[in-house]
């Protein structure tokens, strides 16, 4: 079956070629054509012997050569027992500094360089037997003055000396850069004749190198180089050269090449599989061009990359694999076929590869994995957003498989330590913490799809010195970016914290016109948006805030009433969130939440914390509440209250809860928060409750 190139007209059976094909020339990065010219690969100190290990009782410690996605071939050497690498590039400018194990993702280690700007550092690696597979701020290609960006990189330290041991048929993928723009390129090789030809596809459809018409092959010879590489010469043009090497990895042959090319100008990264109809499900951990470090689990029917990206969002991409054509080689395959962005995708048994179509949208896209052969970690392992319960915003590391946490303030102050599993209450687990000094733990926390809903021992708001007392928190990993995607009218609940005092707030709010206005209803009554008086109206404007998934609200009557907040994504809703010291009055701290407007209260059963400290479980009907509790001074309470509706003109989604004597508080729900605040009598002013819905 032949296919074509362009995407216009495509029907499946095109789609292999549609998306790319070989495409000839450098500035497809394919080697150059005849009448181009490589530069002589750069020298770089390595040890002789390229499996020889640095001095260490670690022998995963050494020298590795690096091949970069910014078409550079460097030098990284690694201290597993000092914890401290170099990596030093083409030009001999070396970068230093230490590494150390991401706990959250046991066997990924964070470089430490002052080359990482971003919100998050996801220059990270992982090791096997003599490779290093990861991502580093290697310098932008062509960049003058000197930038650096996060982008992948194979290492390896075990090459093939004897050519013999070179044939083999590959599939060998390319990722690109030229002062014109990025470009990728899919292709089948072959080495025989005990590694003394070398042949490739060059040909706008990916063919198997048998099928390979004859005008699109080309042969060139292959002779031994230096320092363990391999020298291609092309049979036609004596001129054309081309140097690679042939690490071993996980017992496979692995073709990598990467450098300059000077007509026309191009820096490339080539790397080559084996070719192999066995297609198992993977698991690879690494990282693309785009700057994110994630997974990417792979079989016949799906790939799946979970990922972090430079800004700190965190998000999943699910795109369909397809099956093979009887031309294409059988360890080729398509992903996302019927969508606008289509990648290609090779693995072996220790690597996976993907690399975008050439396609405005796509090309220059290169994603290289480290496939993980033990058991899957936890899915819930990672790093969260917190909205606490003190006025603050944190970062909450879980390690659900070894139950660490790690609890970063915005100083970036880290309490940490160990969490169990409560054998009370399935589902549910306990934070231990020195900052406990009662006699009873209610810091605790349980989990959904992003989103972890708990309690921990928090800084007491404006507290100084600094003092602690366990307050509610909500945590997401999956806050909303796209600002349409803000639109909505949500029950706002607050509480607002001085050093001696506290107050609540109780509102409706509507974010509307593609997220780029918020109306807020600020009245004695608590009215519904549509139902509040024209002259109790805040209109505010809403803008990108200070991070990739917060945003900024401007009263449009008074600049100084300002503020952030997020949208994040649980069960399905949108939920608003925002904590933080309030920019015209420091001395004053706040939290938000806002629950989606909705008509139906079903019944349910929540889990959470609470201001006064205590966790416990609280079951909700038609018309009444019910919460047992425990208290960090070991008593236990339970506490009942009736509910009812906020009438005619009040919001759909909100009851009031009559508590015996003044105790009134208002109550809002989603598919999987609940929330409870108290009213502004002195009493009640600035309790606040979070539970996640069973």
């Amino acid at each position: 079956m032949r296919m074509t190139r362009y995407l216009a007209g495509c029907g499946l059976a095109a789609l292999l070629a549609a998306c790319g094909g070989g495409g000839g020339g450098a500035a497809g990065g394919g080697l150059p054509l005849a009448s181009g010219a490589v530069q002589p690969e750069a020298k770089v100190a390595v040890a002789a012997a390229t499996t020889k290990t640095l001095d260490s009782a670690d022998a995963r410690s050494g020298t590795y050569r690096v091949y970069a996605a910014n078409g550079t071939q460097q030098t990284l050497s690694v201290d597993f027992d000092a914890g401290s690498y170099t990596m030093t590039d083409n030009l001999g400018a070396a970068e230093s500094g230490t590494f150390s194990e991401d706990f959250t993702e046991p066997g990924t280690y964070v470089f430490a360089s002052s080359r990482v700007a971003a919100v998050v550092n996801t220059a990270r690696f992982r090791v096997a037997a003599n490779a290093i597979v990861g991502a580093f701020p290697f310098q932008t290609a062509y960049s003058s003055p000197a930038t650096y960006a996060v982008q992948p990189f194979a290492a390896a330290r075990d090459f093939v000396t004897t050519a013999s041991q070179l044939d083999g048929t590959y599939n060998r993928f390319a990722a690109t850069r030229s002062p014109g723009g990025p470009d990728s390129q899919m292709l089948a090789m072959r080495i025989s004749g005990s590694g003394t030809l070398l042949e490739f596809c060059f040909d706008s459809v990916i063919y198997k190198i048998d099928l390979c018409p004859a005008a699109s092959k080309r042969t060139y010879t292959v002779a031994a180089g230096a320092d363990d590489a391999w020298v291609a010469t092309n049979t036609a043009n004596a001129n054309e050269t081309a140097s690679f090497r042939m690490a071993r990895i996980g017992g496979q042959n692995v073709y990598l090449s990467a450098g300059l090319s000077t007509t026309p100008a191009v820096q490339y990264l080539r790397i080559a599989l084996p070719d192999s109809s066995n297609w198992p499900a993977t698991r690879g951990v690494g990282a693309s061009t785009e700057g994110s470090w994630g997974s990417n689990a792979i079989d016949t029917a799906n790939s799946v990359r979970t990922a972090t990206s430079l800004d700190g969002t965190y998000g999943s991409l699910t795109l369909p694999v397809s099956g093979t054509f009887p031309s294409q080689p059988d360890g080729i395959r398509l992903l996302n076929a019927n969508g606008t962005r289509k990648y290609y995708a090779m693995q072996n048994g220790l690597l996976s590869v993907v690399v975008g179509t050439r396609n405005p949208n796509t090309q220059g896209y290169i994603q290289i994995n480290l496939i993980d052969t033990g058991t899957a970690p936890d899915a819930r392992n990672g790093r969260y957003k917190v909205y606490a319960g003190n006025g603050s915003r944190q970062t909450l590391a879980l390690n659900m498989d070894s139950l660490r946490y790690e609890m970063t303030d915005d100083t970036g102050a880290t309490a940490s330590g160990s969490f169990t599993a409560d054998s009370t209450e399935a589902g549910s687990f306990v934070f231990d913490s020195s900052r406990i000094t009662s006699p009873v733990n209610t810091a605790r926390f349980r989990l959904a799809t992003d989103t972890v809903v708990g309690a921990f021992p928090f800084a007491v708001a404006q507290v100084t010195p600094a003092s602690y007392a366990v307050r509610p928190f909500v945590a997401s990993r999956a806050l909303v970016k796209a600002q349409a995607d803000l639109d909505g009218v949500y029950n706002r609940l607050g509480i607002n914290l001085t050093a001696t005092a506290a107050d609540s707030s109780i509102t409706q709010i509507q974010v509307a016109n593609g997220g780029t206005a918020l109306y807020l209803c600020n009245d004695n009554v608590i009215y519904r948006i549509d139902n509040c008086p024209a002259a109790s109206v805040r209109t505010y404007t809403v803008s990108a805030g200070p991070t990739a998934d917060t945003w900024h609200i401007v009263n449009v009557a008074n600049p100084s009433d300002n503020g952030n907040f997020g949208i994040a994504r649980i069960g399905g809703d949108n939920v608003y969130l925002s904590a933080g010291i309030v920019p015209s009055t420091p001395t004053t701290s706040v939290f938000r939440i806002g629950l989606p407007e909705r008509t139906n209260w079903p019944t349910i059963v929540a889990r959470g914390g609470a201001t006064n400290g205590s966790w416990g479980s609280t079951a909700i009907d038609a018309t009444s509440y019910a919460r047992t509790q425990a208290l960090p001074d070991g008593t236990t309470a339970t506490l009942n209250a009736t509910l009812g509706s906020m009438g005619a003109i009040g919001p759909l989604n909100l009851r009031a809860a009559t508590f015996s004597g003044p105790a009134y508080h208002f109550a809002s729900q989603s598919s999987k928060l609940f929330a409870m605040v108290g009213s502004r009598n002195p009493a009640t002013a600035g309790a606040l409750e979070i539970g996640l819905i069973d």
